[in-house]
């Protein structure tokens, strides 16, 4: 008893300060479409990290987006096996070839605006929209150089411990317009706004971890029942 109190107290130990989040750095001036540098569709590097309940992308750009107020930042995600390895929930010419199964689109002109859209195996369905009341959704937040995207964990079927495949895209507001930049990539991705790009073996990983309370908390549990464990 006394061997597998101080392992679990150990392991807990071990954990040390919990890397909430990872930071990806991008090539700054990697955006070659006609009429560049459009330094706000430009990733700087995303900072991903992740609450018990939610999940949070930081877009850093290399210009405003609340000077330009237009363009489109948009995260495809592979987290289970299959999905969409040709398309996305919006319909632009960006894939995965891993395989999408959420579309995570967002807008920052008339108001900001975030959709998540999933793919069910035969086609993409609308599940929350921030200008939808149920289930809820948060409007994107944006500054000088950055704009923030939180989802829910659940919305995206993911959980304490789960790992999944992503990668971030920029665009234009034309339907038709495809990765103007992305994430994955410190080249530029297309030379003209239709150009199709899959993300390829460009992609990246991110595994959901607990909160440092959580931790703690695992921690502390461990001391209590070693000091009980003593004290018998």
């Amino acid at each position: 008893m006394r061997f597998l109190l101080g392992a679990l107290l150990l392991a807990a130990m071990a954990v040390g300060p919990p890397a909430l989040g990872i930071t990806i750095t991008d090539t700054v001036g990697d955006v070659a479409v006609p009429g560049s540098p459009y330094p706000h569709l430009d990733f700087s590097s995303v900072d991903v990290s992740n609450t018990a309940t939610d999940l949070v992308f930081k877009l850093n750009l290399a210009g405003d987006p609340v000077a330009t107020d237009w363009g489109k930042y948009m995260v495809g995600i592979d987290s289970v096996a299959g999905g969409d390895t040709a398309g996305n929930g919006w319909g632009r010419p960006i894939s995965m070839s891993s395989g999408m199964d959420y579309w995570l689109g967002s807008w920052v002109d008339s108001g900001n605006g975030l959709e998540v859209r999933n793919w069910n195996g035969a086609a993409w369905s609308l599940y929350a929209a921030s200008y939808n009341a149920v289930p809820p959704l948060a409007t994107p937040t944006k500054n000088s150089s950055s704009v923030t995207l939180t989802v829910p964990l659940s919305y995206l079927g993911l959980g304490l411990g789960d790992v999944f495949l992503f990668d971030v895209y920029s665009s234009g507001g034309g339907g038709g317009d495809s990765a103007v930049d992305a994430l994955g990539n410190p080249n530029p991705s297309i030379l003209n706004w239709g150009d199709p790009y899959d993300t390829g073996s460009n992609i990246r990983t991110y595994r959901v971890v607990p909160e440092p309370t959580s931790l703690a908390f695992v921690g502390l549990a461990g001391l209590a029942l070693l000091g009980i464990a003593r004290r018998r």
